[in-house]
């Protein structure tokens, strides 16, 4: 067996026998043991949230207190007190517009671990996959409070440094990870972006207007 497929069938195993919906749960897990990002009473946006293993982990986190939404296009299969689901598409216009309407206030996290049905064609695959996040970071205007924390994946490519360069903008810092419960063989990343700044980020959607001109 490949130390890859391995690792896969360790955190399955794992993940049945403690009661978590995916073994993507752990991802989160390694990744908020390192930066202490998920706190009591905290309010949490989860896009890719299907079938619900980070909407799960985050719940923990939050508490009673807190509240987290999921946002997918595919059924999310967890369900708490703290926790409500939004069936979307992240590129319906007024998306930005029903979370707000979900939220208690703006977002203290925003969590992302969004793909695309993978094509084989890896740069297509690269390509689509940080146009979803690029969507994504375009709602943080509207959706995040200052000083907030994003986690989002991307897959490895020539894009990933253009990306980090304007998340840069608006957090002070931005970190690559990869958490142990990632596959080795796996091409996807997360960056870890810290204290958000609100009154900057907005530069980011100026830039990929520019882009498209």
């Amino acid at each position: 067996m490949k130390l890859s497929d391995a690792k896969r069938d360790f955190y399955r195993k794992k993940a049945k026998k403690q009661g978590y919906i995916s073994r993507a749960a752990y991802k989160l897990i390694q990744l908020n043991q390192k930066y202490k990002i998920l706190n009591n009473g905290d309010i949490v946006v989860d896009f890719g949230s299907a079938p619900g293993g980070w909407i799960q982990v985050a719940s923990d986190y939050v508490g009673s207190s807190g509240f987290v939404l999921g946002v997918d296009q595919r059924e999310i299969k967890y369900d708490n007190k703290n926790v409500k689901s939004l069936i979307s598409d992240i590129y319906d216009p007024e998306i930005h517009n029903t979370i707000t309407n979900y939220l208690p206030k703006k977002a203290d996290i925003i969590l992302s671990d969004i793909s695309q049905n993978i094509s084989g064609i890896w740069d297509l695959d690269h390509f689509k996959q940080i146009d979803l996040t690029k969507r994504i970071i375009s709602f943080f205007p509207h959706i995040m409070r200052n000083r907030g924390t994003a986690i989002l994946k991307v897959f490895t490519g020539v894009e990933v440094d253009k990306l980090i360069s304007r998340l840069k903008i608006g957090f002070k810092k931005v970190e690559i990870v990869k958490p142990h419960a990632s596959r080795s063989s796996s091409s996807e990343l997360y960056l870890v972006c810290l204290n958000y700044n609100s009154k900057v980020i907005e530069y980011l959607n100026i830039i990929e207007v520019e882009e498209t001109k």
